[in-house]
């Protein structure tokens, strides 16, 4: 199965597998940069819990003997999981690269081609994911390429294939380990004493990912959320934040009501287009939001047209490099309504934002309204009128 940047793909789940071999592959463009492979071994919180889940060329096996990694000359590395081996408290594998010492040679990834991973039945050899990445790198010295993960008792793979600046060292501090340099020795620091990174402006994966239908990505959640509705038609769209403090208080952002920064609903409205373009909304503080939930009302005046036709679409940012588009898929002439995305901030660490597509039924103008649990109902809200 071959997947994009961003996908998430069940690889247990349905099958019979025990054991894995990830086989990461990359060429260099300068014989010069060394390319090394480490593995994570990250517990619920997204972190190590020590020194021993850290699995590099120097210390290439688990404590538990479930992960092992090689180095198959300087282009190519495999790391062995046996799944019924690995540890109760991991939850997530992540298998990274790094540049030795790229930023003192001046070497990144943007001189490294053909990055690609490949997951496959030890026991069989079939291959169950092929991924390739690195189009979009440029000076970034490290790359969380993907992460295995523990979901409903099954493992799943996701796609990340982003980059971090900092190299080795950027990464230990993102899964909770500490790094000191060292540079007498050829290699790249070892680590310290694991501890877990309290700040919030800790190192975050960057990350720009499109979702699919219905499909759903957790980032990071920041201090401030900033979220467009961005459409290319001469029609005049309006965008519309309904939420769900965590006091329980529900409401809408719109061009009636912008919000306030300081204040509940901690969301402002950044203006009305009156046209084709863009319009903003800001969530100034995540921590006291449940559910937001981003919806378009297309006035009457716009007469029918497809949303989609229109190329509608909502845009998350976490202002911290990581950012999800919303698409329309469905061709739907005769809305006035469509509900793109919604996001989860329920999550202490991070927040989940969904693909929701959905329109009200022909003709009406009654909004959606976002419910206490995080639903949501289309037909069922007040008409608005421009």
């Amino acid at each position: 199965m071959n997947i994009s940047r961003g996908q998430k793909v069940p690889i247990t789940k349905g099958r019979s597998v025990s054991d894995l071999n990830i086989m990461i592959e990359w060429q260099n463009e300068h014989q010069s940069i060394e390319v090394d492979a480490a593995a994570f071994l990250l517990n619920e919180t997204g972190k190590c819990s020590g020194d021993e889940s850290f699995i590099f060329y120097g210390q290439p096996v688990s404590i538990d003997q479930s992960v092992k990694q090689f180095k198959q000359g300087d282009n190519q590395n495999e790391t062995h999981i046996s799944l019924q081996k690995v540890s109760s408290d991991i939850q997530k594998v992540a298998f990274t690269l790094t540049i030795h010492e790229g930023e003192e040679r001046a070497q990144n990834f943007g001189q490294v081609s053909s990055l690609s991973l490949r997951i496959a039945d030890k026991s069989t050899g079939e291959n169950l994911v092929s991924f390739t990445f690195g189009e979009e790198l440029t000076k970034e010295t490290a790359i969380v390429v993907g992460e295995l993960y523990l979901h409903n008792g099954d493992w799943k793979f996701n796609a990340v294939g982003s980059g971090f600046f900092g190299g080795l060292a950027a990464l230990c501090e993102n899964f909770g380990i500490e790094v000191e340099s060292n540079k007498d020795n050829h290699k790249q620091p070892d680590p310290i004493q694991s501890q877990p990174v309290q700040s919030s402006q800790e190192a975050v994966v960057p990350l720009t990912v499109t979702l699919k239908k219905k499909e759903a990505i957790s980032i990071r959640k920041s201090e401030k959320v900033v979220a467009t509705l961005e459409w290319k038609s001469k029609k005049d769209l309006d965008l519309y934040c309904f939420y769900v403090l965590k006091d329980g208080t529900e409401g809408k952002v719109y061009y009636r009501t912008p919000g306030h920064a300081h204040k509940e609903p901690y969301i402002t409205l950044d203006g009305d287009a009156q046209g084709a373009g863009k319009e903003t909304v800001v969530v100034h503080k995540p921590s006291e939001l449940k559910y937001v939930l981003f919806s378009a009302y297309s006035a009457i005046s716009n007469g029918i047209g497809s949303f989609k036709s229109m190329k509608a679409k909502a845009v998350v940012d976490n202002q911290m490099g990581q950012t999800v588009t919303s698409p329309l898929f469905e061709k739907n002439n005769f809305a006035y309504w469509v509900a793109i995305a919604k996001i989860d901030f329920t999550d202490p660490l991070d927040m989940s934002v969904s693909h929701v597509e959905k329109y009200s039924k022909s003709g009406t103008e009654r909004s959606p309204l976002l419910y206490q649990n995080g639903s949501f109902e289309m037909n069922v809200g007040p008409m608005e009128f421009k």
